[in-house]
């Protein structure tokens, strides 16, 4: 494929993807309004946040191991419709704690069919020296459209009602199936392998390097997530303590939490894609977990700063938290074989994206447990807690800090 091909379709895909991901933080803009609507406390909100990542760990074990078998393209747009529809469902029969976790379990289900075939499509149409800067773009649109929603749910949510919101959601999302569809070329058909799962031990389970990309990956998104699921309610109490009103904290609490995620991270991880291909994936990969740690160290401390350091450490926050992000996936795509490469994302995803669904959760426990301490040690603490992910991906990767992939 010449280079305006392939870059075309890649653009294609972009848009796509960030037409269909536009629910994926939808819920932690609307905790305020649902805290009260529906009774929930901090706890459950975490373990609705969870299981969202749940039902797309569920998803990513089995479409990995497909993307071995059949083309990308079809799984993905078949799953940007559904994530619509199931939207649609949340938007009508979402009343309570229960319902609204099990219609987020669906919809985290059915959204786990975009982003492995999006990865797998990278791998078989970017040529490999663009790989890196090809996948640190491709996060920093999904990223933007985790973002976006931050800002325009929590400015409609409190003016149109929530549930018109989501159908807004729904239809940008059945949107991007339809470019997905009609633009997004098909990817070469997956080579015959033989049957059987043996060959996965030799290429992703007994491969080093493999291994330790995966355990740092899962690191990353315990940090990642569980700053992504609270950063926005973490500003809605920053604001409301210097006396804003409840709607103008949510909406200016949202437009702040966006810009640190997407500005930031869309910054970040096509900042942190290109020092991959020149610095090599572990190398750069571990400068920026560094840098992250430290931030969960020290932002939820910040609740009663100037807002202007506030602001600023966010964004710088959002930055680095995504920017190692792109070196995991291209890792893999260049020390795993092609004929495993799926198998190998779903591994990545198995312990990856279960991370996602317990930092959430442990984070909104946190709040709960140190709510007698007041607000300044519970956000504190709560940060403090995602920490423990760079740590893991740093003591994951130091042994392949000196070698260049």
């Amino acid at each position: 494929m010449n280079k305006e091909g392939w870059s075309r379709g890649f653009a294609a895909l972009c848009l796509g993807q960030f037409l269909a991901h536009q629910t994926s933080l939808t819920f932690s803009v609307l905790i305020p309004l649902l805290t009260t609507e529906w009774g929930l406390r901090a706890s459950q909100a975490g373990l609705i946040l969870g299981g969202f990542q749940l039902g797309t760990l569920g998803a990513y074990l089995v479409v990995g191991f497909l993307l071995d078998r059949i083309r990308s393209k079809p799984i993905m747009a078949w799953s940007a419709f559904l994530v619509g529809a199931g939207d649609l469902l949340f938007a009508a029969a979402a009343r309570d704690f229960a319902s609204g976790l099990a219609l987020r379990l669906l919809v985290g289900v059915v959204i786990g069919g975009l982003y492995l075939p999006a990865l797998k499509h990278i791998a078989e149409t970017i040529p490999s020296w663009r790989r890196g800067t090809a996948t640190g773009t491709y996060i920093a649109v999904i990223v933007s459209a985790y973002a976006a929603p931050l800002f325009y749910v929590g400015l409609l949510a409190p003016r149109v009602g929530w549930r018109p919101t989501m159908v807004g959601i729904a239809v940008l999302e059945m949107l991007g199936a339809l470019v997905l569809a009609w633009k997004v070329p098909s990817s070469p058909a997956p080579a015959r392998v033989p049957a059987g799962a043996g060959r996965y031990l030799t290429d992703v389970l007994r491969n080093d390097r493999a291994r330790r990309t995966i355990v740092a990956y899962t690191g990353h998104n315990w940090e990642l997530f569980g700053m992504w699921g609270w950063l926005a309610p973490f500003m809605v109490a920053a604001l409301t303590a210097r006396g804003a009103s409840p709607s103008a904290a949510l909406s200016w609490g949202g437009l702040i939490a966006a810009g640190a995620i997407g500005l930031g991270g869309g910054v970040g991880a096509i900042f942190g894609g290109r020092i991959s291909d020149q610095l090599g994936r572990a190398r750069a990969a571990m400068i920026i977990l560094m840098l992250s740690l430290v931030c969960s160290l020290g932002f939820g401390w910040l609740l009663r700063a100037p807002l202007i350091l506030l602001v600023a450490a966010g964004l710088l926050y959002g930055t680095v938290a995504l920017a190692d992000s792109p070196a995991y996936s291209a890792n893999l795509m260049e020390v795993v074989p092609p004929q495993s490469l799926g198998g190998a994302f779903s591994f990545q995803m198995l312990t990856g994206w279960t991370a996602t669904a317990l930092a959430p959760a442990a984070f909104g426990m946190t709040l709960d447990l140190l709510a007698p301490a007041g607000a300044l040690a519970q956000w504190g603490s709560a940060f403090g807690l995602m920490a423990l992910g760079p740590l893991v991906g740093v003591i994951a990767l130091a042994p392949l800090r000196m070698k260049t992939g």
